[in-house]
């Protein structure tokens, strides 16, 4: 439990940062195709983060009403590597999982409130491994009010966006 506040708290930090556009702190690093690579420098030390955003959503939902969606893939210099979260836009239905499917592969993350994680770093470590191979990357959750939303997302420059994190948060 404790590692999963950690997950919340971490990559909720790391989505202020990126979403705010005042931050000085949070610097671009480069882009590959359809995935972007940022550095985030602390007092507690360094962080580095790809994202992507779904090429194309489904569902049933009010799109006025739904946040920003992204894919993260973080680093912290001198600490965890690869870790994979969601961001949805909306509430997931509690008691709820998140498919993660990467080129008809498909593994459940677990969500709190709008962002979902794998059950592990050593799944996270698979699941990059996957998503350097793929395609194509497609994320099925269930909103609060019962709603399945389906994001389609391109893994078309993913590898080279990791390698600009790998080399600067390793």
């Amino acid at each position: 439990m404790f590692n999963q506040l950690n997950k919340i708290l971490f990559t909720l930090i790391l989505i202020i940062s990126f979403v705010s556009t005042t931050s000085a702190k949070t610097k671009f690093i480069g882009t590959h195709k359809d995935w972007t690579a940022y550095s985030n420098k602390e007092k507690n030390g360094k962080t580095c983060f790809i994202a992507s955003e779904p090429l194309k959503s489904s569902g049933k939902y009010n799109k006025s009403n739904r946040g920003k969606t992204y894919v993260f893939v973080t680093n912290v210099k001198n600490g965890t590597n690869h870790e994979i979260s969601v961001v949805a836009g909306f509430n997931y239905k509690k008691n709820t999982k998140v498919k993660f499917t990467i080129d008809k592969n498909t593994t459940l993350l677990f969500p709190v409130d709008d962002r979902a994680w794998s059950e592990s770093p050593k799944i996270d470590k698979i699941l990059v491994r996957k998503m350097k191979k793929g395609n194509k990357l497609i994320i099925e959750g269930t909103s609060s009010p019962g709603n399945v939303i389906t994001d389609h997302y391109s893994l078309s420059g993913f590898t080279k966006a990791l390698s600009l994190i790998d080399k600067n948060c390793s």
